[in-house]
């Protein structure tokens, strides 16, 4: 479906960003042949790739990296530093030949709750074919990550909180219209920085008034 949507819309020769169910030689070459540009996610369903990766992390001295301010949002601390590492070509199984891969970068996420509870660490590994000749390219991968997993959390919003996937239609106007009104009301929710959206939704429901006042104020009635 990915290469469906990439080709019907002609955006193989564009920047693209993909979660980790789409490091697919048949994928990745396509975008590479078309004179793109992929960063792509990168987990075990790749298994020699994943772990060659693994290893290239943890014994090779990074060509870039970056280290985040330390962010403090959603009841917790939490940091992100990134790293860049050359993959040589050869050192790939034959099938990413036509995939140009030359570029691994290893994100580690650390997170502490303010509670006092024990901090957590997480790493996660993506794959492009761009080569960051300076460290300036290597921020634009990194700013693309992070980028990613922002519009991410947005469909997750969606998805979950806005139960959008739950919605069944074949009426294209009216799936353009709850698309819209799904948007607006993400953008409107974000305006009170609610810490839960879904209990914010849910006082809404249950205190009707507030939500006529709130709705009031930011102009919509």
């Amino acid at each position: 479906m990915v290469r469906k949507l990439l080709t019907e819309s002609n955006l193989y020769n564009q920047k693209i960003t993909l979660d980790a169910l789409h490091p697919v030689p048949k994928t990745v070459s396509a975008i590479h042949g078309a004179k793109g540009v992929y960063l792509i996610g990168l987990k075990s369903n790749q298994a020699h790739l994943y772990r060659y990766c693994i290893c290239k992390a943890l014994t090779d001295k990074a060509d870039y990296e970056r280290a985040d301010e330390q962010v403090r949002a959603h009841g917790r601390l939490e940091q992100r530093s990134y790293a860049s590492y050359s993959l040589p070509p050869d050192a790939l199984a034959p099938r990413w030949r036509k995939a140009g891969m030359g570029t691994l970068i290893v994100v580690s996420r650390s997170r502490k709750k303010l509670n006092g509870s024990q901090a957590s660490q997480e790493t996660c590994y993506y794959v492009s074919n761009a080569q960051p000749a300076d460290q300036v390219g290597a921020d634009e991968l990194f700013d693309a990550i992070r980028g990613h997993w922002l519009v991410e959390v947005m469909h997750h919003q969606r998805d979950v909180t806005l139960a959008e996937d739950k919605m069944r239609t074949e009426n294209q106007p009216v799936s353009r219209i709850m698309s819209s009104l799904r948007t607006m009301v993400v953008n409107l929710l974000k305006r009170l920085n609610p810490k839960n959206m879904a209990v914010q939704i849910d006082e809404f429901a249950d205190r009707f008034q507030l939500l006529i006042q709130f709705m009031t104020q930011q102009l919509v009635l």
